[in-house]
């Protein structure tokens, strides 16, 4: 569909992502290859996770069956949070507090990982000639209520939250109204618990990294059989939709939500509503809250709000099969609906309205029924390391994977990867 024909009001229906100049494109596969290490997933995790093993001087190949970055990584808003886009009381019901502290402090090291590396990508040849970056900026995060009810369990986040993050501060209905344009009853101020970025491009700059270290991309190239050896001295054979094979010594599996449907069989649907809104240039303006920090309502639906790097703002909701209160598709399903998200909207920022929204799309995907990832080994599938982050997952998990992976390549011991076992759905 061409952009006119995704047009409405003025309104695109595409992320930005897929609306501009696309950075680089690659061929598809066509002769056979021999490789260390062969990436299936063209996404985030899947560039993480090449980079990650051609750093450590492995011969890499990876294939999509698209274009790089067009699947979920394009639908991303733009934040990470160190939280995962999880409440500590949400995980509770599906690990032990003990484990739901250790996830929350595996989200901290990816944050500064992700820091690190954003920080050499962006001051690499390759993204300065291409003239992009991957607009990485460390924020302070704000989990807020505008529900009096609520406010008794956010109190009860925030002391399990402060078992680990000395950083953490609880923010009274006093104190909110001498910093925030908009009422709420209570929040978490979390100091740099989150980072805007833009993850489709650090998606590219991860690539065109890790092809100046001899690894091998290519679009358009389906995995469209996988055949695991009988024992460990074997390697893996990926035969393509080009008609070409590739022999691998470790297959790293990071097809995102397709993946998890794939393997485990068995899931969660999820919708992910996005609505960007805002100057089509960079601006000063803070909206309605204080500098630049991330901001998440507590509760469900929960809706998430970043300002971007351009100074448009990002506001999103993500829900699971049988959440009602947005109707997601109306008509013949080329139109959206976002009234319920629109409201949340002009809460939060001043002045806001229905002209100033400037991109509004929905993505349908698959994800795991904890919400967590699929991260690492599985007996059934010799010389395969899963790394699977669908459901619309934080960047955070991006990373946790892509570290936990490399582990594995290098024969280390994966810290704590035993809260992403594929194991746990068998």
């Amino acid at each position: 569909m061409n952009n006119s024909q995704n047009r409405k009001y003025g309104i695109r229906h595409d992320p930005p992502a897929l609306t501009q100049k696309v950075p680089k494109k690659y061929p598809w596969l066509s002769e056979d290859r021999h490789c260390d290490v062969c990436v299936v997933g063209g996404g985030l995790t899947g560039a993480l996770c090449a980079l990650a093993a051609a750093e450590s001087e492995r011969s890499v190949v990876l294939v999509t069956s698209g274009e790089i970055g067009f699947g979920q990584t394009a639908y991303m808003p733009g934040s990470a949070s160190s939280d995962g886009g999880r409440t500590l009381t949400e995980l509770d019901k599906v690990m032990s507090m003990d484990d739901a502290l250790t996830l929350y402090t595996l989200g901290f090291e990816a944050l500064d990982d992700l820091q690190n590396l954003c920080g050499r990508l962006d001051g690499n040849i390759s993204a300065k000639s291409a003239g992009i970056s991957t607009g990485f900026e460390r924020r302070d995060s704000v989990l807020f209520t505008r529900d009096s009810t609520e406010l008794e369990l956010l109190e009860r986040e925030f002391i399990a939250r402060s078992k680990k993050c000395p950083d953490c501060t609880f923010i009274t209905r006093k104190t909110a109204a001498n910093t925030f344009a908009f009422d709420m009853y209570g929040g978490i101020l979390t100091k740099q618990g989150g980072a805007a970025l833009d993850p489709y491009l650090l998606t590219h700059l991860c690539l065109m990294k890790s092809e100046e270290l001899g690894a091998e991309i290519f679009e358009h190239t389906e995995a469209s059989d996988i055949e695991t050896p009988r024992n460990d001295d074997g390697c893996v054979i990926i035969n393509t939709s080009t008609h070409r094979t590739i022999y691998a010594d470790r297959l790293i599996f990071a097809a995102g939500g397709e993946g998890i449907r794939a393997m485990i069989g068995r899931g969660r649907r999820y919708r992910t509503l996005t609505a960007i809104y805002g100057p089509s240039g960079p601006t000063d303006t803070q909206a309605g809250w204080s500098g630049k920090c991330l901001l998440r309502t507590f509760g469900r639906p929960v809706t998430d709000f970043v300002i971007r790097p351009d100074g448009s703002i990002a506001a999103s909701a993500t829900f699971g099969r049988g959440i009602t209160e947005y109707i997601p598709l109306i008509g013949n399903g080329d139109l959206l609906r976002y009234d319920t998200l629109k409201e949340k909207i002009r809460h939060l920022v001043p002045g806001e309205n229905d002209a100033d929204i400037r991109y509004e799309y929905s993505l349908g995907h698959f994800g795991t029924s904890d919400g967590l990832p699929v991260i690492g080994v599985h007996g059934h599938y010799k010389n395969c390391i899963f790394a699977l982050c669908g459901g619309g997952m934080s960047p955070v998990y991006s990373q946790i994977a892509a570290k936990a992976v490399n582990a594995i390549l290098n024969e280390n011991s994966a810290q704590n990867i035993n809260l992403f076992d594929p194991m746990r759905f068998f």
